[in-house]
Parts: C-alpha cells; structure tokens; sequence
C-alpha cells in the first residue's frame, strides 16, 4: 500500500466514525420523540386540556349570554308594557285636561242665586234649571 492509499483508507475510517456518531445521536433523538421524552407529548396533552377548559368556557359564556339575553328580552317586553300603560294615562288625562280648559269659567253663586242659598241643595238645582 502506498502512503496516498493509506491516507485515503485513514479518511474513509474517519467518515464511517463520524458517521456512525452522527446516526448514533439520531437514534437517540428518534427513541426519545418516539417515547415523548422530548417534551412534545406533554405539550400536545397540554393543548388537548387547554382546547377542552376552552371549550367549556366558550359554553359557560354561551349559557350565560343566553339566560341574559332572555332576562333583557323580558325587561324590554315589560318597559314596553309600562309604556304603553303610560301613554294610556297621558292620552287620557290630556283629554280631561283640555276638556276642562275649554269648559266655560264658573259663574258666582251671586248670579245664579240672587237671593241668596236655600234651605236644601235639592231647592236650589230647581231654581238652576
């Protein structure tokens, strides 16, 4: 064997060394994601439980929401019921109110009696009539 032989025997002995490294850390990498050593098991676990605590907030919150929502529909219908009840009442006592603005003013007792009151009220609505 020549020196140039033997160096290159010497190279290809060092690359099959490092190689059989660098497959041998690649093994060690491979068995550890297989057994989830690596920390990405417990991270998928993790984030299975944080979907699920999500979910049932998103629930919890479409409950809630729900159950305020029919408590608001509830107060709307009755501030409507108390609505219309008042407007009722105003109408009613506008009416009154304009009837009695245009009702003519009162005359003195003086001038529907002149004489003076009677005995009994019954006396004095004859003389009215």
């Amino acid at each position: 064997m020549t020196y140039a032989g033997l160096i290159f025997e010497g190279a290809v002995a060092v690359l099959l060394l490092v190689a059989a490294v660098m497959m041998w850390r690649v093994d060690a990498k491979l068995r550890a994601l297989k057994s989830g050593q690596d920390g990405i098991r417990q991270s998928v676990i993790a984030l299975d439980e944080a979907t699920d605590r999500a979910r049932a907030s998103l629930a919890a919150l479409q409950r809630a929401t729900r159950e305020s929502g029919d408590e608001l529909e509830d107060s709307v219908r009755e501030a409507r019921r108390l609505s219309d009840e008042l407007r009722l009442l105003t109408s009613g006592a506008e009416r009154r109110a304009d009837a009695l603005a245009s009702r003519p003013a009162r005359r003195p007792v003086s001038d529907v009696f002149p004489e003076g009151g009677r005995r009994t009220v019954f006396s004095d609505m004859k003389d009215v009539r």
